[in-house]
């Protein structure tokens, strides 16, 4: 009961802080959901057996709940519909449709197979794959605190649920298990938020509404406080004018552009690079700040050549595929690139 009791005063400041300070937002209300399959995890063993299922399903849901929070909080376009969403979805409903008529461990028959052995499959597949999406895309966050308070946010409740998963599959239902997983995930936790309040749960892409202007630089050392440092508004400036020269040659549409592959054209560290684009340019996001320059280009074409195909101009621009040149020419023109087109040879005939 000690470690039960630890856990739960870990959890409890987490979630008053969360459903105070991020309740109005997705992610936050996903994470609250996460919070609560945690709590489940808990005191499953302190519930009496005919209200278990409760606290049983709840707790079968953490991965699938993981997967939506690394989807939302990392991917620059979170697909929600696709094969891993299914994964995801049939980890958690399956256990439980299947608990009032097939018990977990009975012989494996197709039941017991499809109704649980299946879905454990599953929910190693979307910790997996929700933890790649971490490991790919954090990079593209420009806000070094946030950037690193993000990453270690996930990877303690990843590895948390992990363990938590892990330990149901194979009933490993000691207390020290459940009471020591918990509270120290909790408290770190707790710690990345306090650490990095300020953003860290903002979904992808959010940082500006979509259609909004092309964020301008900010003020040039002359108009910064008397104490700036001098040189680093020297070196800032050298470094964003590199960039520019480097854009306006048309680097943006290298395709499966990264910020490392910038920064070795630029000859500038990322960490230099990243502070140009957030602090110099007002992005908040890498992937933000190259499809404005994408779409920009595109737009321009769009205009001015109305024979050239719509896929030759996004395969132009650094788009791999159709749908996400027309996903991000969505985002940011609030048209797709057909509908853009249309408009502008209306004008031009009117």
């Amino acid at each position: 009961m000690l470690l039960t009791g630890f856990g739960l005063g870990c959890l409890l400041p987490l979630f008053v802080i969360t459903l105070r300070d991020f309740r109005h937002l997705l992610v936050g209300q996903l994470f609250l959901l996460v919070i609560v399959g945690s709590v489940a995890f808990l005191v499953d063993p302190l519930i009496p057996a005919e209200w278990r299922w409760i606290t049983s399903d709840l707790q079968t849901a953490l991965p699938a709940l993981f997967w939506l929070l690394c989807q939302l909080i990392f991917a620059p376009r979170p697909r929600l519909k696709s094969v891993w969403g299914a994964m995801a979805l049939y980890s958690f409903l399956a256990p439980a449709l299947a608990r009032p008529f097939v018990e977990p461990g009975d012989a494996w028959t197709p039941a017991v197979f499809f109704g649980w052995r299946l879905g454990q499959f599953f929910e190693y597949v979307v910790l997996l794959h929700g933890l790649s999406f971490v490991i790919r895309y954090w990079r593209n966050d420009l806000v070094e605190a946030r950037r690193k308070a993000r990453l270690a946010f996930l990877l303690i409740v990843g590895s948390a649920v992990g363990v938590a998963t892990v330990s149901l599959n194979f009933g490993l239902y000691h207390e020290y298990i459940r009471g020591i997983i918990t509270g120290l995930a909790a408290f770190a936790t707790l710690i990345c938020l306090v650490t990095a309040r300020e953003g860290i749960m903002d979904l992808v892409g959010s940082d500006r509404p979509a259609g909004s202007p092309q964020p301008q630089p900010r003020p040039t050392p002359e108009t910064e406080p008397q104490e700036a440092n001098e040189a680093h508004f020297a070196q800032q400036e050298q470094d964003a004018s590199v960039l520019c020269r480097t854009m306006d040659a048309g680097f943006y549409r290298t395709e499966k552009l990264t910020l490392k592959k910038l920064s070795e054209a630029t000859e500038i560290p990322e960490y230099r690079l990243r502070k140009v684009i957030n602090q110099a340019l007002g992005y908040r996001n890498f992937n933000d700040y190259i499809n404005q320059l994408r779409v920009a280009d595109a737009a321009e074409r769009l205009r001015n050549e109305p024979g050239t195909p719509v896929l030759n101009i996004s395969l132009d621009v650094g788009y791999r595929t159709l749908s996400s040149f027309n996903r991000a020419f969505r985002d940011i023109q609030n048209a797709t690139p057909t509908e853009y087109r249309q408009q502008c040879l209306g004008a031009d005939i009117s």
